[in-house]
């Protein structure tokens, strides 16, 4: 590999800063003056939903997007706060003891960052990016699901004034909440539904309206994604216009303005020790969320994403954060697909949006004063929204069931236990699913097609069989858990053939065989030689067969053999008996 080569493997961006079209650029900075646009009120949002001062939100929009744009391999990707990860702090730092204000809070995110972005680069130097296959979409998908719906109620008290209490499960709260609803604070309720329903109504129309004027899809799209700043900018000439505040309507306050601080005062061993296991979640789920998404949009473009690669973008990216005094990062799902849907061709289009985020961090913050908290709390709820898949629940329960309570298992685990508990339900229901398969491999009596040479299922066709033959096809690896069960199957069907003479194991789908298999078979040939039956194998792979000839299997199987095919068996076989008789 040359130097150039590597060069651009480490280095991404020169990938495409390299082949780079001036036909790009209009496309790259509309996209990027949208997703800023969204990005703002949500960075600010998803802070305050970790617990953190809003200027920190968005500065983990400014310097980890740039690194991310430096390393990562999906051109669209926007990688900045997230509304799980945001959970995720949460949740690990009221566990530790600390509460939102206190400064040791502040710090314990901004280490928990680092920490993410030191676990992310540790997995791409263990060459770890194929965990992303290890999180199936079932148990992912209820995860996420779970963890919306856990957002949404935790923003109930900033949505309506109404506090919920603190040490109790999500249904707890819920309860809680709808005992005293009557108990909502005016004000505060009114900003907020009047923001959800701006929210969710309001974007559509506008694109349809003005695209019904003649302005070009890129302007519709631009101005329907300006409707959570506009909902934000109205609320906040409201609360200041009408005094709002002095009738009881939290809002943001003071936000520092100016670009963060560098430093690395947050570091503290004994901390580091206590966050470590939640350092790991944000790092799994960050990862697999972030490439989930940057593969969804790859392949629309027949692009190419790279595991290790992100983990290594997204381990500086996340570093990147708390240096600058940011929160864990990830590549957002809704604003990666708002980056994409307005024409993103490269990752400029993240860099346009750092620079007005910049922007906006230095100059603008003192606007923000009299923003309602529930303005803020109304944009995370609706961002949140679409993660609650119950189409994608519905469909699962139609086509599998036993995924389908993979995904119930991990979400109902986030909501009435906790975060951790919950995904590992999941993951334990999915293996425990995936292992009881196994064990009951599926096993099918086949027989000839007439006047061909295909084997097929008998209880699916009409076949040819004989009395004195019978084929069976495993159609799984066979391996200590389910050899028994195998074994029991032949048995059992031999049994119920008292003219039976010759059993072929058709092996086409058999992919291994560990030891104890083998030696299960050694004992199966033994068991139906004295029933007077002989067991023979066909279709056995190359390598499967490789490693039986290291075994004793085949010398016992003798006068059994190894047959190329099912065909082949059974013309000599049939002539054979033929023959005898």
């Amino acid at each position: 590999m040359t130097v150039s080569s590597r060069v651009r493997r480490l280095l991404p961006v020169t990938d495409w800063l390299l082949n780079y079209r001036r036909a790009y650029l209009a496309d790259d900075v509309t996209a990027g003056l949208i997703t800023a646009i969204l990005l703002i009120p949500q960075g600010m949002a998803y802070a305050m939903l970790a617990g953190l001062p809003p200027e920190v939100g968005l500065y983990a929009s400014i310097l980890p997007p740039i690194v991310y744009a430096l390393l990562g391999t999906s051109r669209p990707l926007s990688v900045g706060p997230v509304s799980v990860a945001a959970l995720l702090v949460a949740n690990a730092l009221s566990n530790v003891g600390f509460t939102p204000g206190d400064p040791q809070y502040l710090n314990d995110a901004l280490l928990l960052a680092a920490m993410t972005g030191g676990i992310l680069l540790l997995m791409a130097v263990l060459k770890l990016g194929v965990l992303v296959n290890f999180l199936g979409h079932p148990v992912l998908s209820g995860f996420t699901s779970g963890a919306a719906v856990l957002i949404i109620i935790s923003q109930l008290p900033q949505l309506t004034g109404i506090p919920l209490p603190e040490s109790v499960s999500s249904i707890e709260a819920l309860a809680f909440f709808m005992l005293e609803l009557g108990q909502a604070h005016a004000p505060t309720l009114v900003f907020g539904v009047l923001s959800v329903a701006v929210l969710l109504t309001l974007k559509t129309p506008i694109g349809f309206t003005l695209r019904r004027l003649g302005a070009s899809a890129g302007a519709a799209e631009l101005a329907s994604r300006t409707v959570p700043l506009i909902t934000l900018t109205i609320a906040t000439f409201s609360a200041w216009a009408f005094e709002l505040p002095a009738l009881g309507l939290a809002v943001v306050g003071h936000i520092p303005a100016g670009m963060p601080n560098l430093g690395l005062g947050f570091l503290d061993a004994e901390r580091a020790i206590d966050l470590l296991p939640a350092a790991i979640l944000i790092a799994l789920i960050g990862y697999v969320e972030s490439v989930s998404v940057a593969k969804v949009l790859a392949y629309r473009r027949r692009q190419r994403i790279r595991n290790n690669q992100e983990l290594i973008a997204l381990g500086g990216a996340n570093i990147a954060a708390a240096v600058s005094g940011g929160m864990p990062v990830a590549g957002g799902f809704s604003r990666s697909m708002v980056n994409y849907a307005a024409g993103a061709r490269t990752q400029l289009a993240t860099l346009v949006a750092v620079v007005v985020v910049a922007l906006a961090a230095m100059f603008f913050t003192p606007l923000f004063y009299y923003l309602p908290q529930t303005v803020l709390a109304a944009i995370i709820v609706v961002a949140v929204m679409p993660l609650i898949d119950w189409r994608g629940l519905k469909r699962t329960w139609r086509y599998d069931k036993a995924d389908a309570a993979a995904f119930l298992a991990t979400f109902f685990g986030v909501l009435v236990v906790d975060i951790e508990t919950g995904l590992i339900l999941g993951v334990m229901v999915a293996v425990g699913t995936f292992l009881w398969r196994s064990s009951r491999p599926h096993v099918a009596e086949v027989g000839r097609l007439p006047g061909t040479e295909q084997f097929r299922n008998v209880c699916r066709h009409e076949t040819q069989t004989w009395p004195n033959l019978l084929l069976l096809r495993v159609d799984r690896s066979l391996f200590f858990a389910n050899i028994s069960h195998v074994e029991d199957l032949v048995a059992e069907t031999a049994a119920e053939r008292p003219e039976l003479q010759h059993l072929v194991l058709i092996c086409s789908a058999v992919n291994a065989i560990d030891h104890s298999a083998v030696e299960s078979l050694e004992q199966l040939v033994e068991s139906l030689r004295e029933a007077g039956v002989t067991l023979h194998l066909a279709e056995v792979k190359g390598p499967v067969l490789d490693r039986l000839q290291r075994s004793h299997l085949l010398a016992r199987l003798r006068p059994g053999r190894v047959f190329l095919s099912a065909e082949d068996a059974v013309n000599t076989l049939d002539r054979a008996a033929d023959d005898s008789s």
